[in-house]
């Protein structure tokens, strides 16, 4: 502990400090880690990442804490920079889908991937509460179906009371969901509580849920938890295997692309 000889680690806040300097978004905070670095009770770093969860900088897990996934940009903007991974997630996804299916597909750039991909003869019906996606699944010739309430910006999709009894009235047989964050201790995960209860209303109404996302999102949790792995049936993702062991071991259907 010689590189923290000046230090007062009997005060929380410079402990904590430190803690915030270990803050990487490709892997937790380990508690019996940073009580070895830190010549501290595991207990201390429990306390000291409660401290830090209170204030907004991780979320706990179960043997430390992940960084709290950045505000999400507007739709509008991340429309403009899609992330490189997008069209072949999206590519993918879409074959997925039988050409007579009733499908959910959720807000965000990767939906509109996959909407873009829709085969040519699919005769089949779409449901989103995204406008965006649902233009895109129009260009493609397909049947769609458009959720409405309030648009969040977020999202760029309705959310609302009105949004989830609509959602609750279909009976589907897919839904493709995005992920603000995918992590193994707290399952899928949304910022916004309405974007939440929307993804939520759509997966219970479908009988499979599939989640499509990038090895980005992977790394990060929410605030409001929609679904937990054991309600996940396939992830369409192109993170290593190595960072899929919890998910395989959930029952979760991997498509690694």
């Amino acid at each position: 502990m010689q590189v923290y000889a000046m230090l007062d680690l009997n005060n929380p806040d410079t402990r904590q400090d430190i803690i915030q300097g270990r803050l990487d978004p490709s892997k937790p905070l380990v508690a019996t880690a940073l009580a070895r670095e830190l010549e501290i009770s595991v207990d201390t770093v429990r306390r000291d990442l409660i401290a830090l969860e209170a204030k907004g900088v991780v979320r706990r897990v179960r043997g430390g804490a992940i960084p709290i996934a950045a505000h999400a940009q507007p739709y509008e903007v991340r429309a403009q920079q899609p992330d490189a991974a997008t069209g072949p997630l999206g590519e993918y996804a879409a074959r997925m889908i039988p050409r007579d299916a009733t499908v959910f597909l959720d807000a965000g750039t990767t939906m509109n991937a996959v909407a873009r991909h829709l085969a040519g003869d699919f005769c089949g019906l779409i449901i989103t509460p995204a406008p965006s996606v649902a233009l895109a699944a129009l260009s493609r010739g397909a049947k769609v179906e458009l959720v409405g309430g309030s648009l969040c910006p977020e999202g760029a999709m309705a959310v609302g009371s009105d949004a989830e009894r609509a959602v609750e009235a279909y009976c589907a047989d897919l839904c493709f969901l995005g992920a603000c964050g995918l992590w193994p201790e707290f399952g899928l995960s949304a910022e916004d509580s309405g974007e939440r209860g929307v993804k939520r209303a759509m997966a219970l109404a479908s009988a499979r849920v599939v989640v499509v996302t990038s090895a980005a999102k992977m790394v990060r949790a929410g605030r409001h938890r929609v679904l937990a792995l054991n309600e996940i049936n396939t992830l369409v993702t192109d993170a290593p295997i190595e960072q899929l062991t919890s998910f395989a071991e959930a029952g979760v259907e991997l498509c690694c692309v």
